[in-house]
């Protein structure tokens, strides 16, 4: 069972270009979960690097700050 526009659909009961639509949806939504993950990720991940090199410059090189 899902809700689409307000109506909670069984997805076994469709058929032709709805269960293709469905599914479609379905992997789409699974695949923007991943990439908003992924994206999150990167995210922390360059914050972390990015205060690495700043820790970690060489001191000549740290006084443009």
């Amino acid at each position: 069972m899902f809700k689409f526009n307000n109506i909670e659909i069984d997805e076994n009961k469709l058929e032709g270009k709805a269960k293709v639509a469905y599914l479609n949806l379905k992997t789409l939504n699974t695949e923007r979960s991943t990439l908003a993950f992924q994206l999150e990720r990167n995210k922390i991940l360059m914050d972390f690097y990015s205060n690495s090199l700043k820790e970690n410059l060489p001191k000549e090189e740290n006084k443009n700050e």
